[in-house]
């Protein structure tokens, strides 16, 4: 491989806030700061509030479809198959099925730039609750249910609380591994 499409894609890690670039020093993975959190998911509510709210007043049923099929094949998927990976992997497509529903280019390619990050976080360990197996199915069916009525109030109270408690969750993750000894 030459330079030049690993450049690109160092760039485009950069980008998305997986890489930190420092002159004459090179790429390294960046870090992850309570800063970086905040800013991250204040950000994700925000672009998700407003995707349940296009989804509610633009989608279809044909829309909204690939949501209840990523919330069977969650439920069809033997429990001793699902990992905190797969879990990640089921959030990811399920937001952004939703983002799909919302029938806003410009906001999904926004999610787009975000949506790595997400995942980092999803996949970091403890970032999901104890009890992911259930609640994971849940919360989801709950968030299904809301753009299925259509109001938007509701939707929008869903999804926040929803990235509320991922939010709590990382904070107390980050707080916990910042008290333990380095590796």
């Amino acid at each position: 491989v030459s330079r030049g499409p690993i450049r690109q894609a160092l760039f485009k890690l950069q980008q998305e806030g997986l890489v930190a670039h420092e002159t004459h020093r090179g790429a390294t993975v960046a870090s992850v700061s309570p800063t970086d959190i905040e800013e991250i998911y204040s950000l994700r509510t925000a672009l998700e509030r407003l995707a349940v709210e296009q989804a509610c007043r633009r989608s279809t049923p044909e829309d909204l479809a690939p949501l209840d099929a990523i919330l069977l094949l969650f439920q069809s998927t033997p429990r001793g198959n699902i990992t905190r990976k797969k879990v990640a992997e089921f959030d990811i497509d399920f937001h952004d099925a939703i983002f799909r529903a919302a029938h806003h280019a410009r906001l999904y390619r926004t999610w787009e730039g975000l949506r790595s990050q997400v995942m980092v976080f999803l996949l970091l360990r403890d970032a999901l609750p104890d009890d992911y197996l259930d609640s994971w199915y849940r919360d989801h069916a709950k968030l299904v249910e809301a753009l299925r009525s259509r109001d938007v109030d509701r939707a929008t109270a869903t999804i926040e609380e929803h990235i509320g408690s991922a939010y709590k969750r990382l904070l107390v993750m980050l707080a916990k591994n910042a008290s333990l000894p380095p590796e």
